[in-house]
């Protein structure tokens, strides 16, 4: 899954939720600007940014190795 499918399963679920950019940005303990960026599949967030939203929301991240 690359950073533009990441950002659509985020948005789609914060939708699905009913909770605004900045409600989710404020309970992830993230910057409205950061959570935008993730949502369009820009910037290069750090991992546990991204934790942070998804456990916010409820979803689950699952790390696969490539090798």
């Amino acid at each position: 899954m690359d950073k533009k499918q990441i950002g659509i399963q985020i948005k789609t679920r914060r939708r699905e939720l009913n909770i605004d950019q900045s409600t989710l940005a404020a309970l992830a303990g993230v910057g409205i600007n950061t959570l935008v960026a993730i949502e369009r599949g820009n910037g290069n967030p750090r991992l546990d940014t991204i934790i942070s939203v998804a456990d916010t929301l409820g979803l689950q991240i699952k790390l696969t190795l490539k090798g």
